[in-house]
């Protein structure tokens, strides 16, 4: 079955481009990740985003001759090979409640694919990989547009994706960047940098994380816990053959392990550290695995530290709120004397 459509909605997200003859605007300069890679993209790779721009327009204009929506079997539909998200986020609510809704309403709005660039008869996905999973969970076909498209055209809406998307981790931001380096689309890490608009040392440190085995991101279970420092010690044992090989080995003991230890248990046994009493530090994660605040206890005080980033939101609204959860906290402790 095929409907017509308009590819709007699935390529809203990407960069417009000037009008001829028109000066480009002045932006301030944003730090990473919020720079919109898509848009450096079109600068490095010009004629590939002119070109997925004609394509919407192509579209828009032949609606009138039946160009219409095909209904792909989700199996043969693999990820964009930008694409690298953790799948766990497919035991995410988030994920769970966009099921739910496709199942209630179906797919409202169609994927875009390529044919597959190296097998005959299957295709990968630019926009819309939470679509392709959950028709691949529902049992549902794919509603979609097979288009050819560039591997600049790719890289820019993968981007484009998570850059919309809460919650993306430090190792998926190195993994994906990295690609971009490896598959040509930035031919330097000095052009990544520039597009990015940071310093090359810190698209070296980032992308630089992808050296970690991928058997020791699997033992760690959720690697989307990872945070900078985390990454930074792993990194570090990963260059140091002693260290590696003891790293190598832990990883596969964990791996065949038990299944229930947490992440931190897991980073320390990895790492050759001692892991950290339970009692110690709590912390609090959201959605996402990021962690929101911690409650450290030392002999002499205890403390909550609210993490840099997602915690900052968190931390306000506690403060705002401290006044009448003291007064809360002592009508509570009254009564219990």
């Amino acid at each position: 079955m095929k409907r017509p459509f308009n590819l709007s909605a699935i390529t809203a997200d990407l960069p417009t481009l000037p009008e001829e003859g028109e000066a480009p605007k002045e932006t301030a300069r944003t730090r990473f990740p919020a720079v919109p890679i898509a848009k450096a993209i079109e600068t490095q790779h010009r004629n590939a985003m002119v070109e997925l721009k004609a394509l919407e327009a192509t579209i828009e204009s032949q609606k009138a001759h039946g160009l219409l929506i095909e209904e792909i079997d989700p199996a043969l539909t693999d990820p964009s090979p930008y694409w690298d998200r953790d799948l766990r986020f497919l035991e995410d609510k988030s994920f769970a409640e966009f099921v739910e809704d496709l199942r209630r309403n179906g797919q409202q709005s169609p994927a875009l694919l390529r044919p597959h660039p190296t097998v005959a008869g299957r295709y990968e996905v630019c926009f819309g990989h939470r679509r392709l999973f959950a028709c691949r969970s529902l049992g549902t076909r794919l509603r979609a547009v097979v288009q050819k498209l560039s591997e600049a055209q790719m890289a820019g809406a993968a981007y484009s994706e998570n850059a919309h998307r809460e919650g993306i981790s430090t190792l998926e931001q190195a993994r994906a960047l990295s690609k971009y380096i490896d598959r040509g689309v930035f031919a330097t890490k000095q052009a990544l940098a520039d597009a990015l608009n940071v310093s090359r040392s810190h698209v070296s440190n980032l992308t630089s994380y992808a050296e970690i085995p991928d058997r020791v991101l699997e033992a760690l279970g959720d690697w989307r816990k990872c945070t900078f420092r985390d990454a930074n010690n792993l990194l570090k044992a990963t260059r140091e053959p002693a260290r590696r090989e003891h790293m190598l080995d832990a990883a596969e003991r964990l791996i065949a392990g038990d299944p229930q230890l947490g992440f931190q248990v897991r980073l320390a046994v990895l790492l050759g550290q001692k892991p950290p009493d339970p009692g110690e530090t709590e912390g609090l994660r959201d959605d996402a695995g990021r962690v929101l605040a911690e409650r450290k206890r030392g002999k002499r005080t205890s403390a909550i530290a609210f993490a840099a980033g997602p915690g900052e939101a968190l931390a306000d609204f506690v403060w705002a709120k401290m006044p009448s959860l003291i007064e809360e906290f002592r009508r509570h402790d009254a009564k219990g004397k």
